[in-house]
């Protein structure tokens, strides 16, 4: 007899009783775990991983080149968890692969089965800890190091006593943010770094940096003699932007922003992971300038930082992130309140 089997069966001999309370429901939730971990005994995490990275890569071999496998082993093992299952969960073509109406509903119950896993593991794991991160185009090297000794130096609460954690580490590596929101809840990164506001549910922010954007543009501009710009002098420029997939929430809201204060302008978009290609394209082109904050610039000689001509600007908020409900939201809330970060729950 296991020791969950001799603690449920000393649970029900104490209920039954004549005295006994009612029923627990602490005791069915726990029952039902068991009984759907029978029926799942001899199913392979590795599957769920390989069923995910097909439907991010869209086709069998680039998922089979992302996971280092052969593409006759991944489609292999891809039939077999069809089989598993007992239903198809692709639709195969020249172009790739879709889901089936099962595909899709397979994709909605197990999507958050490895971050909810790796969440269970971290809560109670006693060796140090590797916390993948991503991180969005054109983030300063001053706000991952604030990053860094927050989550890696947090302090660990037990009873009345506070300790650093030991040993955490995290490891970076560039992401879009059009991609971070599906890495969080495939448990794939355990924070993530963007501008907001990102058009990702069910995570919780941190606020990390909050400044407002002035105007960048390179010292030899028409308009770099000036102290200070007005929405006539912009309306003739063209802005340097974002990719909607490096920073999505963030490249559409701030536009509409400034067309709110009357400059509609066009957009330019460039590479924002380039700091050379970014100074290039503001020293080789006349009409263009670009939104920084102040301090992202002011050490750079070939620049030149204005306000822009209003008292409400938009901003730039760059913040870390973690999937609702997850041992890293957590994790996040707590570092949040040390560091004197603003977390956003909703």
């Amino acid at each position: 007899m296991s020791v969950l089997d001799e603690w449920t069966g000393r649970r029900t001999s104490a209920h039954m009783g004549p005295d006994a309370p009612g029923p627990d429901p602490a005791d069915d939730v726990l029952l039902r775990a068991m009984a759907d971990a029978r029926d799942v005994d001899d199913f392979d995490m590795r599957h769920l991983r390989y069923f995910l990275t097909v439907v991010r890569a869209g086709t069998v071999s680039a998922a089979a080149q992302e996971l280092r496998i052969s593409q006759p082993s991944l489609s292999q093992q891809i039939r077999r968890l069809e089989q598993r299952i007992g239903a198809a969960l692709f639709i195969r073509s020249s172009r790739g692969v879709e889901l089936t109406a099962g595909g899709r509903a397979f994709l909605r119950e197990i999507q958050g089965i490895p971050g909810q896993l790796r969440s269970a593991i971290a809560a109670v794991a006693p060796a140090p800890q590797v916390w993948p991160v991503g991180v969005c185009g054109g983030v300063p090297a001053e706000v991952l190091i604030e990053v860094q000794n927050g989550l890696s130096g947090r302090r660990v609460h037990n009873g009345h006593q506070a300790a650093h954690q030991p040993g955490a580490k995290l490891r970076m590596r560039s992401v879009d943010a059009a991609d971070q929101g599906e890495l969080l809840r495939h448990g794939e990164i355990s924070f993530g770094i963007v501008r907001l506001p990102i058009p990702v549910p069910h995570v919780v922010c941190a606020v990390v940096r909050d400044e407002p954007l002035g105007v960048v543009m390179a010292r030899e501009h028409p308009l770099a003699t000036r102290p200070e710009l007005t929405l006539r002098d912009l309306s003739r420029q063209r802005l340097l932007w974002y990719d909607e997939g490096c920073a999505p929430g963030f490249a559409e809201s701030v536009p509409a922003h400034l067309a709110r204060l009357g400059w509609n302008t066009v957009l330019h978009p460039a590479d924002q992971d380039q700091p050379a290609l970014f100074l290039h394209a503001l020293r080789t082109t006349a009409d263009l300038v670009a939104l920084r904050p102040r301090r992202a610039v002011e050490r750079e000689p070939h620049l030149v930082w204005r306000p822009l001509p209003t008292p409400r600007p938009p901003r730039e908020r760059l913040a870390v992130t973690a999937v609702r409900g997850s041992h890293t939201a957590r994790v996040l809330q707590e570092v949040s309140a040390e560091r004197g970060w603003l977390f956003l729950a909703e």
